[in-house]
């Protein structure tokens, strides 16, 4: 058992609370002693990396690989939980390759970035999924990896199947959850 630690990145405190519900709610997916307590332990102010836009829109986002090392910064300094990320703000990937005349760039949106000690969430475009969203990631820590069936919440196409109907996780992640639960 043990203890998630949450951090809101750069939210307004109303937002705050409702984060914590979001991560209370997709604790439920799993056995009740997977998890003692969600623990907030505050909010982290950070500068976007870049602007995106999308439409008339434009917004702050975060390049996952420089939240990810601010997170496992803060979690390497004193915390034995795994230390949660979360905001409505958009997180993203660049990758480059090359195909075959140039180099070219792909910038994908992460929702989720989470290991056994520290992760990431973004929520952003998301609504009423968010509690699956976060339990998504929450199966990472624990070692599930995504498949396609049977579908669950480890599906890979989380936010733009209809998996999201799915209330829980299949039959082969459930026993792995257990299993590792025996084994602490």
């Amino acid at each position: 058992m043990g203890t998630i630690d949450v951090l809101t990145v750069n939210e307004e405190p109303e937002n705050q609370t409702d984060l914590i519900k979001v991560v209370e709610e997709a604790k439920t997916f799993f056995q009740t002693e997977t998890w003692d307590e969600v623990r907030y332990l505050g909010k982290l102010k950070m500068n976007h990396d870049i602007t995106i836009t999308s439409g008339k829109e434009h917004r702050g986002a975060f390049l996952v690989e420089k939240l990810t090392k601010r997170i496992r910064d803060l979690r390497n300094t004193e915390l034995m939980n795994l230390l949660l990320g979360i905001t409505q703000d958009p997180i993203i990937a660049m990758y480059y390759y090359f195909d075959g005349r140039l180099f070219r760039r792909t910038i994908f949106l992460v929702h989720d970035y989470v290991s056994e000690k520290i992760g990431i969430v973004s929520l952003f475009r998301v609504k009423e999924a968010a509690s699956k969203v976060v339990a998504h990631g929450l199966g990472h820590s624990k070692g599930l990896s995504h498949h396609y069936k049977p579908i669950d919440l480890m599906y890979s196409k989380l936010l733009s199947a209809p998996a999201l109907r799915v209330e829980g996780f299949c039959k082969d992640c459930r026993g792995k959850l257990k299993k590792d639960q025996t084994n602490t």
